[in-house]
This record gives C-alpha cells, sequence and structure tokens, in this order.
C-alpha cells in the first residue's frame, strides 16, 4: 500500500500568491482574455524555466518517439505548457460558474460504463492521466448527483493545498490530501458505493512498481490497483479532452479486468491501466499536462552541468 508519508512535497510559497493574484483579477476575465494572458505567461516560462521545459522534453520524446522532428517537438511543447495554463485558469474560474452552466460545456461519452461499474455496490476507482482539463472534467459528477472523492498530491505550503482544494471543492467534489489515514478514508467512501479519482500516470509518493510506459520501464502508481484489488471495488479509466470550441469532451472506458491475487497480481493489473492510457496520451500528447520526469532516465540526463 502506498506510503504517504515518503511521498515528496513542493515547496514553492509564491504559488499561493500567484494564485489569489489570478483569483481577484482572471477569474473574472472572459475566457478570450484569461486564456490570451495565461499564454503569454506560459511563454514567457517555456523560455525562463529550463528544469521544467528539460522535463517536458524528455516525456514527450518518450511519447512521439526519439525519431520526432524538432519542429514537432518544440511546438508539442510549447502547446503543453500552455494548456496548463489554460487549466490554472479554469480551474480559478470553477467557484464562479453555476454547476449547470459547467455541464453544459461537457460532452459525456460511454457513461453506461460508469453506471455499469457502479451497480456492484461496492464503489468505483475512476483512474486518469493529467490529460485535458481534469479539474472541470471532474465537475460533471456532482453535476450527476455523483458523490466523488478526488486523492491529491500533499503541496507545501499548508495555504497553497488549502486554496487549490477549496478551489475543486467549491462544486460539491471531496478532496483528501495524500496524508497518513487517507487511504482508510478512500476505503470507507467506496464502501459507501461512491466514486473516488485517482491520477495514475506520474509516482509522485515513489512507492510504485515498474511498469513499461512508452517502451521504458518507470515506476507507476499502484495505490488504487492494491484498494480494487482489497476492496472489490471496479476500475473505470476516464480520460477527458479540450477541444477549440471550449468543450471538453470525456470517455469512459470499460472496466478493468482485475487479477484479484497471486504472484505479479499488482503490476498485471497497472499493466492494463498504463495500455488504456497510453492510448489517450499517444493521441493527444500536446494535452498531457505533466511538467515533471516521468522517467528517471530523462531526469538524470537533464540535471547534467551540459543540459541545464
Amino acid at each position: 500500500m502506498m506510503v504517504v508519508s515518503r511521498a515528496k512535497k513542493h515547496s514553492c510559497a509564491w504559488e499561493y500568491y500567484v494564485f489569489k493574484i489570478a483569483d481577484h483579477t482572471l477569474a473574472h476575465a472572459s475566457r478570450g482574455i484569461g486564456y490570451s494572458i495565461t499564454r503569454f505567461i506560459t511563454d514567457i516560462v517555456y523560455v525562463t524555466a529550463p528544469v521544467s521545459r528539460a522535463a517536458i522534453k524528455d516525456n514527450v520524446k518518450h511519447v512521439l518517439g526519439p525519431e520526432v522532428d524538432d519542429a514537432t517537438l518544440e511546438r508539442t511543447m510549447r502547446t503543453i505548457l500552455r494548456n496548463a495554463g489554460k487549466n490554472y485558469y479554469d480551474l480559478i474560474r470553477i467557484p464562479h460558474l453555476k454547476l449547470s452552466d459547467i455541464e453544459s460545456s461537457i460532452r459525456v461519452h460511454s457513461w453506461t460504463n460508469l453506471e455499469d461499474a457502479m451497480g456492484n455496490g461496492k464503489g468505483v476507482l475512476l483512474v486518469t492521466a493529467h490529460l485535458g482539463c481534469f479539474d472541470v472534467a471532474a465537475q460533471i459528477l456532482p453535476a450527476r448527483s455523483i458523490k466523488t472523492t478526488i486523492m491529491v498530491e500533499p503541496l507545501e505550503p499548508t495555504s497553497l493545498l488549502n486554496y487549490i482544494v477549496a478551489l475543486r471543492e467549491s462544486q460539491g467534489i471531496t478532496c483528501i490530501p495524500a496524508a497518513p489515514g487517507a487511504l482508510k478514508n478512500v476505503v470507507q467512501t467506496l464502501r459507501r458505493g461512491e466514486v473516488v479519482i485517482f491520477a495514475c500516470d506520474r509516482d509522485f509518493a515513489k512507492d510504485g512498481v515498474k511498469i513499461d510506459f512508452f517502451g521504458e520501464e518507470t515506476n507507476m502508481p499502484t495505490t488504487a490497483v492494491r484498494i480494487a484489488m482489497l476492496t472489490g471495488s471496479a476500475i473505470v479509466p476516464v480520460f477527458n479532452i479540450r477541444q477549440d470550441d471550449g468543450h471538453y469532451d470525456i470517455y469512459f472506458e470499460p472496466a478493468i479486468d482485475i487479477v484479484p491475487t497471486g504472484g505479479g497480481a499488482v503490476a498485471k493489473n497497472m499493466e492494463r491501466i498504463t495500455q488504456v492510457m497510453e492510448k489517450y496520451i499517444r493521441n493527444y500528447p500536446e494535452q498531457w499536462v505533466v511538467l515533471k520526469h516521468i522517467w528517471t532516465g530523462g531526469q538524470q540526463l537533464s540535471t547534467h552541468p551540459t543540459n541545464r
């Protein structure tokens, strides 16, 4: 089971003040103005943040392959950062919108896959990747009266964590920061027949298992898999895609066929989740907004003095 006390926390006090300033300014701007401003900011970040740029580059090269040309690579990297900026803007706007308006911006595909999984009465683990606009897409669940909890990565300072949690919870979702005792709460939530969401494309707690991901092994988080094996809850992959027309498409995949026990069962189940994640990330690499290294080999390379 995940040892949350080992999770590496980010210490960026300035981010809290950036969010607060944006909340009092950009949150009330039109989407067009908000996106234009975030694009300007993220284009500056692209030039001035070599560590993040190196991480994005390594991640993208794994997805697109080592033969990707420089122009495609740079265009994809810039678009990833721009989409990340849009996501932050969308997040701070959530409390200022009506839930019905958010729902009208979301197009849902294969909702019956979630309904079927909920029929077992043991709760559902929705597993996803940092694709599209996660925070907006998740609002479809409270909009349809589905009690939902999200496991969130711990952040420092606490003021930043509390602020982001408040934004995410403003329309009815519950957030549980990864901390001692969190998994007990997750199990109780599932036993009430509710939904819990896990992002499974980055092992921030550093306690996962080695899985082949886009042709190279890396640690992948296994908490969702282990909980499903313990509780009998269904695992349903779900992904969302941002569209140019201002809508978000959500795709609910069929429930994963879980291997209940046996040698290597955890890894086998995680492999099945990873294969579905690969399909969506490969189709929409510019929307995979992970700004940190997924593969440790790339991290070692980027910290070499000649690669800064």
